[in-house]
């Protein structure tokens, strides 16, 4: 497509004589005088000498923004029956009076122009093309034109025969056609995207695609001629009010696609006053000041490029990357708009070039913003991807905790759920024990103290029967008290009351009480003690544990058996153990007994009753005073033993 632009402008620029009849511009061959007060006529024209005349320095006149009328003299040799038509070839002057003579020397007028109706031998499509009456010799003809338009007034004027126009506007058409199905694509793609995102960006970039692009082809390349004559003639009334509504598009489209109140919040100031002219521009467009419109449109297209590209530059600094291509499309569009500015105002030559410059700078433009909108909605993509990738990975991450939780959950449910039912299991036996096994003893015991003739038993039948009764009701009342002790520690909670005592004292006081039963069972006692250890611990609870592992001792040592009781003191504290023979029949669950479930009772060497809460209790004492509690058992020898922290 450059390749295209570059070889249709080195074309068009080229100049040509007025008798070469080539679609080209004819601007040097002509002559021109300005009519100020727009009221002279052909004669007062023809009655001026030829010094009264400028020739023309360029290939298309350049008359500026002017009120004036000016008068064009067009001398060259016609050529016998060669039809020759003079093309204006602008869409937008407002009156055009072309005189010429047809092959009997009689005057011939021709009144065209965006403001008038099409009339016979002339063509009005995006120019203005006069159809000349034939000649029927070869001679010299003369053909003024009247130009008048309250506007910028360019005159590209060419003489040329049908082959050549044909020729001529084939390429010139093709390159427009290029850039209108540009416009036309931009515009259905971006609306159907707008349709399909939901996004309001797009919405303002077609407003702002439809409202340059109708300014451009109606007004500036002059396609209002497929509308009609009378539509055609009311939009080149008010052609500027296109460019209005195509400011503030652009200007809103700007501020949506570069969030200015983030990224550019000092530009916002400048946008709103570029928007009040815009509004400005539409009543003066709408109330017919065309020229004073043209003014303040000139100075908008430029402020508005200038003012853009500079919020796209503040933007991309501030972090905003889609704005590259934003960047490019307004400075493509400022460079422009500086060009066609600089031609209008004769600095540069117009030309061609000059001519096609604004709506194919201003297409190529809207491709860039195109550009620009697709990669900010890729960059949007990207982030809602990152954003669905890390939420997707903290649900995942939350599952995977959620998991985790349930399972330590679930774990601690089925320890809740074996402490329960084994804490039931140790209730249902212990409301056994105390059904049988406690009522047992003392309905014996009632019994006795309810004979009704107690003189009928001998003393010594009845100290026999007491004395048997006797080890029942101590084996009761060592159940009682653990009992009660395990009763306060589910119901109260355990609480330990730790103070520093010595320990041998509390183990003899305790001893004392069970030697009328050790010597009756004829048991062995060996004590070791290496140094008088004092522990940190509840002192009643340490006194169940002694009684109890005493008591065991006892209960599991045959007769003639032995007893040996251990108390070190050693770095990490102090051990006391016990250890005594038993019977090698005698079945203990080591597992079970090593284990946090209530052993299972088992008759001692004399059937000696029991209820294997003991030792759960003295595991859990011993616990709760920061210290350690062990089982064992080798060949025919059971040993409890413990050891508690020394006093610090």
């Amino acid at each position: 497509m450059t390749t295209l632009f570059l070889l249709f402008f080195a074309v068009c620029c080229r100049g040509q004589s007025a008798n070469d009849f080539s679609y080209q511009n004819i601007g040097k061959e002509l002559h021109y005088l300005e009519d100020k007060t727009a009221t002279m006529s052909l004669d007062d024209v023809k009655n001026l000498s030829d010094a009264s005349f400028t020739r023309g320095s360029h290939d298309i006149l350049n008359f500026g923004n002017t009120a004036s009328a000016w008068w064009i003299k067009l001398s060259y040799t016609a050529q016998q029956d060669l039809p020759l038509y003079l093309i204006i070839d602008a869409p937008n002057i407002e009156y055009i009076d072309a005189y010429a003579t047809d092959n009997k020397g009689r005057a011939v007028v021709f009144k065209t122009g965006c403001f008038r109706t099409t009339q016979p031998d002339v063509f009005v499509r995006n120019n203005f093309m006069i159809d000349l009456p034939v000649d029927s010799k070869i001679e010299k003809k003369t053909i003024y034109l009247r130009l008048k338009t309250n506007n910028i007034l360019l005159a590209p004027i060419k003489l040329a025969t049908a082959e050549s126009v044909i020729n001529g506007q084939e390429f010139k058409h093709g390159i427009e056609y290029i850039y209108i199905g540009l416009l036309i694509g931009l515009l259905l793609f971006n609306l159907f995207l707008f349709v399909s995102v939901r996004d309001i960006t797009y919405l303002y970039y077609v407003l702002y695609v439809l409202t340059l692009s109708s300014y451009l082809l109606i007004y500036i390349r002059g396609y209002g001629f497929i509308f009609g004559d009378e539509l055609r003639i009311f939009l080149n009334q008010y052609p500027h009010v296109l460019l209005s509504f195509s400011v503030i598009a652009s200007l809103v489209f700007c501020n949506r696609f570069l969030h200015l109140k983030r990224r550019a919040p000092k530009m916002l100031g400048i946008f709103y006053v570029i928007g009040g002219a815009g509004i400005i521009l539409f009543f003066v467009s709408a109330l017919g000041f065309k020229h004073t419109a043209t003014v303040i449109a000139q100075m908008l297209t430029v402020t508005v490029a200038v003012v853009a590209w500079i919020a796209g530059v503040i933007a991309y600094k501030n972090g905003h990357r889609p704005a590259k291509y934003y960047i490019l499309a307004w400075f493509f569009i400022w460079v422009t708009v500086a060009i066609v500015t600089l031609s209008l105002g004769g600095v540069i030559p117009s030309s061609e070039f000059t001519i096609q410059l604004v709506p194919i700078g201003s297409t190529l433009e809207l491709l860039l913003l195109s550009f620009a909108l697709g990669d900010r909605y890729k960059t949007i993509i990207r982030a809602e991807q990152k954003v669905r990738d890390e939420n997707l990975f903290l649900v995942r991450t939350q599952n995977q905790r959620l998991e985790e939780k349930v399972d330590e959950r679930t774990l601690q449910l089925n320890s809740t759920i074996k402490q329960m039912e084994s804490s039931n299991a140790v209730k249902n036996r212990l409301f056994s024990i105390i059904a049988h096994d406690l009522r047992s003893p003392l309905n014996s015991l009632l019994g006795i103290l309810s004979l009704s003739d107690m003189q009928l038993l001998t003393p010594q039948e009845l100290q026999e029967l007491l004395e048997e009764n006797k080890k029942t009701i101590k084996s009761v009342n060592n159940t009682l008290d653990n009992l009660l002790y395990w009763a306060q520690s589910q119901m109260e909670g355990l609480v330990t009351r730790k103070d520093s005592f010595e320990l041998k004292p509390v183990f003899d006081e305790l001893l004392l009480l069970y030697l009328p039963l050790i010597k009756q069972k004829g048991i062995h006692l060996e004590q070791l003690v290496t140094d008088n250890g004092v522990i940190t611990a509840d002192r009643n609870q340490i006194s169940l544990v002694l009684r109890n592992l005493i008591d065991n001792a006892i209960k599991f040592t045959p007769s003639d058996g032995r007893i040996w009781f251990t108390l070190q003191a050693i770095s990490e504290g102090v051990r006391f153990s016990v250890e005594n023979e038993a019977e090698g029949h005698l079945d203990i669950d080591m597992e079970r007994m090593n284990g946090n479930e209530m052993a299972i009772a088992t008759p001692g060497t004399r059937n000696e009753q029991g209820v294997g809460l003991g030792l759960l209790l003295c595991k859990e004492y011993i616990k709760n005073n920061g210290g350690t509690f062990l089982i064992d058992r080798k060949e025919n020898k059971v040993r409890f033993s413990f050891l508690l922290p020394s006093k610090h």
